[in-house]
């Protein structure tokens, strides 16, 4: 990480947004106004400038995306995206019945004492962590700055990129999380070998997200929409270096880096309340939930920037899509998997 990296402090519990305005928690948005704003615009997007500098947020085709590192992350940072994160965090619990994690965290001898969440998103799973282990520090750390005003005290959230120089001490963290950065990052081998570098002896490492491999219940896939829509999204990451194709990869990767004792879990995420099973068609119902948001999070600046699509074919695409899932076609689902290893001591 660079050495730019901003540092933001949890807030005193009296700075909570008032229960009774409609507001948003993880919304940074305000501009100080005693300093004057300018605007500079693209054909596609625009973002404030202001006297104390550039203002945390580039807007692009109605939605909302950061402007640190602007361009590397493909998804955005507005509300419903905010709300998109926290649904998924739920499958992701839900998934691993409750837990946050499957390492053997606190066993063996092994101690929690720092943690260290990349790509921390909202930062509820640092939250929840730094709940669960209070005599623990858990930094979480992000490109976009839309975590909670709130955290408990040993939880802090920092403004960073992986992908630079980290300043963090060698052989420091007791456990690195990693969810839902599929797509992420150019080179996973180089990311994953500086977690090596910075996890202390007998710490851990996780890895969280589904697989970039659409799949039916019904065996052969139907070739429609939403298959059209998944082509299209995967190629356009994979153009620019950022595949959605990592999770299958990471207990390879994780050995590569130097990790040993790797433990794969697997899940099926169901696209749709489709399973007979109980539990998983339940979380089938909540993945349902959340696709209109996902489809258009993940389309939208992929397939303007790389195919030179405009809003209204990305809608439609995405709508097409939404309403074949809607329709119970397909059977989709996609592997969600749970990876983690140990640093030797």
């Amino acid at each position: 990480m660079s050495d730019s990296h901003q540092s933001i402090p949890p807030s005193p519990p009296w700075q909570f947004p008032a229960l009774d305005i409609e507001t948003n928690p993880h919304d940074y948005s305000d501009v100080d106004s005693g300093f004057g704003a300018s605007i500079a615009r693209t054909e596609n997007s625009y973002s404030v400038t202001t006297g104390s500098g550039i203002h945390p947020y580039v807007y692009e085709n109605g939605r909302r995306y950061h402007i640190y590192r602007e361009g590397v992350y493909i998804l955005p940072n507005d509300v419903e995206e905010i709300e998109r994160l926290d649904h998924f965090h739920g499958i992701f619990l839900a998934l691993l019945d409750g837990k946050l994690y499957i390492a053997p965290l606190g066993q063996g001898g092994h101690r929690m004492r720092r943690v260290l969440d990349i790509g921390t998103g909202t930062g509820a799973w640092a939250i929840e962590m730094a709940e669960e282990f209070p005599d623990a520090r858990v930094i979480g750390n992000d490109l976009s700055r839309i975590q909670p005003p709130w955290a408990p005290k040993n939880c802090e959230f920092e403004i960073d990129d992986v992908e630079s120089d980290w300043t963090y001490p060698e052989n420091h963290f007791d456990f690195i999380h990693l969810r839902s950065l599929s797509g992420c990052f150019k080179d996973w081998d180089m990311v994953l070998r500086r977690c090596y570098v910075h996890t202390a002896p007998g710490g851990y490492i996780e890895f969280q997200d589904y697989d970039g491999h659409l799949k039916s219940g019904s065996g052969a896939i139907p070739d429609g929409a939403v298959t059209r829509y998944w082509g299209l999204v995967s190629d356009a990451a994979s153009s620019t270096g950022r595949t959605f194709q990592v999770a299958s990869t990471i207990e390879g990767r994780l050995k590569a880096a130097g990790f040993i004792d790797i433990t794969v879990r697997k899940e099926m995420w169901p696209m749709g309340p489709w399973p007979k099973d109980g539990r998983m068609k339940e979380i089938g119902r909540l993945g349902k939930m959340g696709l209109r948001s996902a489809f258009c999070a993940f389309a939208s600046a992929l397939l303007t920037r790389v195919l030179g699509w405009d809003k209204a074919q990305v809608e439609k695409l995405c709508q097409e899509a939404l309403e074949e899932v809607n329709g119970g076609a397909g059977k989709f689902y996609v592997t969600a998997y749970y990876v983690c290893g140990r640093k030797p001591s």
